[in-house]
């Protein structure tokens, strides 16, 4: 290796390994703790089976049909994630929704790396530890991680990379990073909308050519969003509409279980902000996240879309703050909005001064150059000052996360231990064999889908031929109070066909369809 490679390879090692260990060190407790959800049987919602579903369609290169949301429903009707299909390859090798988690858990955490090697450029490797560590266990990550998969996951690292790009002027990097935006989920193509703004006033002063190309973009973010929910949605849903309109009339329309509720009014802008309560403490903790100061970044504009189809929606989960995926993208937009205001604060002090004393010595030599050096000791008060405001602002966030720390999921790790249930869970998922269709409630869910069909119990109504096998634990929150039996729902959910227990064993069941 010549001199001059051995050097920006070391420089390289030397700019990255810490971000790169922050990474590695939030990635680890993130595996740690899907791990030990999925030895405890936590299962908080169907979502992770109707995602692992989706992968394995991808892995065989077929359309993501989802039978858990309803026979023959294709995925892409529900909400618009086609990247997806890029985990299809890895799914093949390791086919287990438990693949699914880790995957999230690492691009999660490999979002920390490029904010991380941003805070250590402008405060040093404390300022990335500090930085690093805060963003890396924030608070909407947290909630990803403990809610299990979502394609969310796919537009954190994006948003963190294309978010540093910004702070550091490098704009075709900004742009390129969040256009795949519009492939992770629907209403992504508005914030992608939101970027092309906030890029056009960025670079204001760098001619209208600069401005026009910025704006192109954010028409591009736009047109993606209007395409995909007037056009591509309506087309792949079983029931021709966007599934999640904001007045409620159409969600989950497609699904068995879906699309009959009334359409709503709009709630007033007040009542959007403020009503339930919690979504004030939503904004703040957000803001905290940003260090205040970051509010006041062009690129803190990101979170209004998010923020809009969330607090005008009438699902109570889309406004907390402490659980759920839904505030995942909002952390690196916060994150990326301090350290953007923290750039304006440092940076042209150095590169002033720097100009200033060049110019200057070439204008009019030696004896003004010394007066700028005077000048410079009386103004070093200030600079200092502007780096003592830096750290400062960059505490907030960590200390809304030491504040917060016991209501989010990783403080909850040490409590997550090994179901004393698995082996009888075990036992159940092998009296299932693969190729089989089963139908089942959330425990096995998403551990019975691969080889399988899997359907989610009640959305099996118009099938023709029920499934083959009904799995179900008395011990679900799906079933409330009820008690439930495997063989005798299976009987009374379909008319007309008799089912067989053929294990049982510490609540789970497993009844075989005889006829």
């Amino acid at each position: 290796m010549k001199g001059p490679d051995r050097l920006a390879v070391g420089r390289l090692v030397v700019t990255w390994w810490l971000p790169t260990l922050i990474a590695c060190v939030v990635g680890a407790l993130y595996v740690c703790y899907s791990v030990a959800q999925w030895r405890a049987l936590v299962a908080p919602s169907w979502d992770l089976g109707i995602f692992t579903e989706a992968v394995q369609a991808y892995s065989r290169f077929e359309a993501p049909i989802v039978p858990i949301k309803g026979p023959g429903y294709n995925l892409l009707g529900d909400h618009f994630h086609p990247i997806l299909a890029l985990l299809g390859p890895i799914f093949r090798l390791f086919p287990s929704a438990l693949t699914l988690l880790v995957i999230q858990d690492v691009l999660i955490a490999a979002s920390a790396a490029p904010i991380a090697r941003l805070a250590q450029r402008l405060l040093g490797r404390g300022g990335a530890l500090l930085v690093g560590l805060a963003y890396g266990l924030g608070w909407g990550l947290q909630g990803a991680v403990g809610a299990q998969f979502h394609e969310v996951c796919v537009a954190v690292p994006l948003l963190a990379f294309g978010g540093v790009a910004f702070v550091e002027r490098r704009w075709g990097a900004c742009m390129a990073w969040l256009a795949p935006l519009v492939l992770v989920k629907e209403d992504l193509g508005l914030t992608v909308f939101v970027a092309g703004l906030a890029i056009a006033w960025r670079r204001r002063d760098d001619g209208r050519a600069a401005v026009l190309r910025s704006l192109a973009y954010a028409l591009f973010g736009i047109v993606a969003f209007a395409l995909t929910v007037k056009v591509l949605l309506p087309a792949m849903n079983p029931a021709g509409t966007w599934a999640y309109s904001l007045d409620g009339s159409a969600t989950g329309a497609g699904t068995p279980t879906g699309g009959t509720t009334s359409a709503r009014a709009i709630p007033s802008l007040s009542d959007i902000l403020t009503t339930p309560s919690v979504k004030l403490v939503t904004l703040l903790v957000l803001a905290a996240g940003a260090g205040l100061v970051g509010t006041g970044s062009p690129w803190f504009a990101l979170v209004a879309p998010t923020l809009a189809w969330r607090f005008a929606g009438s699902v109570e989960t889309y406004y907390v703050w402490d659980s759920w995926h839904y505030n995942a993208v909002l952390v690196p937009i916060a994150a990326c909005s301090l350290l953007d205001v923290i750039d304006q604060w440092l940076a042209p002090k150095r590169a002033s001064r720097s100009a200033s004393a060049s110019a200057l010595a070439e204008a009019v030599g030696e004896d003004a150059l010394n007066d700028l050096r005077a000048d410079q000791v009386a103004t070093a008060s200030e600079t200092r000052g502007w780096r003592v405001a830096a750290w400062a602002v960059a505490c907030i966030p960590a200390l809304s996360l030491a504040l917060t720390a016991s209501s989010l999921p990783m403080w909850h790790l040490p409590d997550l231990k090994e179901d004393p249930r698995m082996a009888a869970a075990l036992g159940a998922l092998d009296a299932v064999p693969e190729g089989v269709s089963v139908e089942t409630d959330t425990t096995l869910l998403a551990r019975l889908v691969p080889g399988r069909e899997v359907y989610w119990v009640g959305t099996t109504g118009t099938m023709d031929t029920p499934p083959e096998y009904v799995v179900i634990d008395a011990r679900s929150y799906a079933w409330g109070d009820q008690q439930v039996d495997a063989e005798s729902w299976g009987s009374a959910a379909h008319p007309g066909y008799s089912y067989e227990t053929v294990y049982a064993k510490q609540g789970f069941r497993v009844a075989r369809r005889t006829s």
